[in-house]
């Protein structure tokens, strides 16, 4: 026979001895083995090891089936949840070094500070929220500046 159809024959005929197969690759088999005296023997070889094989304790069987069958119905796993703490951990800096040394240094404006108790908050105290001090710009520098923002259309 050829090593083509050989070959094919031999990764069957374990389905085969274990009554796996289709029936067209059962028929292959069939037709194929009396003709191949090494695919034969491989064939015998195959049901002689099957044949030795230990059955399982029954108590074992039914242990592994109710194992199988309570993973089957348990909740897959996502994943999700552990991405999105990784995220979240990486946004809020806890990745970061706490060695003092290693840290940035960060100037803090003076308005950022809490205000003590008694003061008052001056409305005209040029930055309000955040605004910009316009106050001690010339007049050439705002038109500047009322050109940048405009597009340089004014």
């Amino acid at each position: 026979m050829n090593n083509e159809a050989c070959g094919t024959v031999r990764e069957l005929i374990p389905d085969f001895v274990g009554g796996r197969l289709a029936a067209t690759d059962v028929g292959v088999v069939e037709r194929h083995v009396p003709d191949c005296a090494e695919c034969a023997a491989e064939l015998a070889l195959a049901r002689v090891v099957l044949a030795s094989r230990l059955a399982p304790p029954p108590q074992l069987l039914e242990r592994l089936l109710r194992s199988v069958e309570s993973v089957r119905t348990q909740p897959a796993r996502t994943w999700w949840g552990i991405s999105a703490a990784a995220i979240a951990a990486l946004a809020l800096g806890i990745g970061i070094s706490s060695d003092p040394a290693a840290q940035i240094p960060v100037d803090v404006p003076g308005y950022a500070y809490e205000v003590e108790e008694g003061d008052i908050w001056l409305s005209d105290d040029g930055l309000v929220a955040g605004a910009p001090l316009f106050d001690g710009l010339s007049d050439d520098a705002l038109l500047q500046l009322l050109d940048e923002l405009s597009g340089g259309s004014a």
